[in-house]
């Protein structure tokens, strides 16, 4: 399971089409804490980070407990953000300095378009089961229907670990167990996409990323699938690594896989086979960006930060947690930040150990 280690380690939709429950399926009640706003406390910049994101000058990270935090000075000083959900956030992404959007446990999906400062929910677990039941009834399909009906009686408790949206509102949601929703209006509505997806075993999606046209969902045991028809269908594509895959990351060079035991490979964009990056880590890899001198930095759960010194080749930088690195970005000011299972932590862009 993407970062397996990490999660372990942590203790509205404008219109959903409603689909009567299956006979004598009892379904759960909401837990309190999807709905039930995050707690704002002072300490938050101490708690579990899985997330980090820019919205212009802005800085966030997202994590633990519905946790939202921003800065506006380069992350000397943070504010946490309202937000109508204490559950665990576990990824960021904004499309310019005010529209962005949070998921994490439960099926929870937040907006912001204030840059961040008030968020509100555009979907859930419980809505997203009862879309997924409604499109299985209406294909007919058994195989589909026992899938949905076992997710809308066993309750909300399946995470999305990534979503990707673009400019013009359309994007992709995804998470465990082959979950996969589609957007075409920034997340007002929201279609179930799971028969889309060449995934018969429902492995968990882990990962999205588009590189020009191309659109790739990575996941766990390998899983690699791909779409070249914007979304429409997503077919299976052989990969570099039989291992997890725990993000995919477009650079300017191509797309950027990462995952179990330090593996990283790189798909050029002009063509050609997968690049084995060197780096030099037998530790997972939780966490990736893109510098802006196009090098790639990667974030370990061993503590360390990976800076590529040389092409393919990564060195460690002089940084060193004693915590799992979750997701780092560069925060606009010649420095990095760096979310951890123990907060937010800052370092400059320094020199490598050697």
């Amino acid at each position: 399971m993407k970062k397996t280690i990490i999660y372990l380690c942590l203790a509205g939709l404008s219109a959903v089409t409603q689909a009567a429950p299956p006979d004598n399926a009892p379904l759960p009640p909401a837990p309190r804490a999807l709905d039930h706003p995050a707690t704002i406390s002072g300490k938050a910049v101490g708690s579990a980070m899985l997330a980090v994101a820019r919205a212009g000058d802005r800085l966030l990270v997202a994590g633990e407990r519905g946790i939202v935090l921003y800065s506006i000075d380069h992350g000397k000083t943070w504010i946490q953000a309202s937000t109508p959900t204490s559950v665990t956030l576990t990824a960021l992404r904004f499309v310019d300095d005010r529209r962005g959007w949070a998921v994490g446990h439960m099926g929870i999906v937040l907006h912001t378009d204030d840059g961040g400062a008030t968020w509100h929910k555009q979907l859930d677990g419980l809505q997203a089961a009862q879309l997924a039941y409604a499109t299985a009834m209406r294909s007919g399909d058994e195989k589909a229907i026992r899938q949905a009906t076992y997710l809308l009686t066993d309750g909300p408790d399946k995470p999305f670990f990534d979503i990707h949206i673009d400019p013009s509102g359309h994007g992709f949601i995804i998470g465990a167990y082959n979950l996969i929703f589609r957007t075409s209006d920034g997340g007002k509505h929201w279609e179930d996409w799971s028969a889309r997806v060449d995934n018969p075993r429902n492995l968990h999606l882990y990962g999205i990323a588009q590189v020009g046209s191309a659109i790739y969902l990575v996941g766990e045991q390998g899983l690699i699938l791909r779409s070249t028809d914007g979304g429409q269908y997503f077919a299976a594509a052989s990969s570099p690594y039989p291992g997890s895959w725990f993000g995919a990351l477009s650079t300017r060079q191509g797309l950027l896989l990462y995952g179990l035991r330090g593996n990283a490979f790189r798909l050029p964009a002009d063509g050609g086979n997968w690049q084995a990056l060197q780096t030099n880590s037998a530790a997972a890899i939780s966490g990736a960006t893109e510098l802006s001198d196009g090098r790639l930095l990667l974030a370990s759960q061993s503590g360390q930060l990976l800076i590529e010194e040389e092409a393919r080749k990564f060195v460690p930088l002089a940084m060193r947690s004693s915590t799992p690195l979750t997701a780092v970005i560069e925060d606009g000011n010649q420095g990095l930040l760096v979310a951890s299972l123990r907060g937010v932590l800052s370092t400059p862009i320094a020199s490598p150990n050697n």
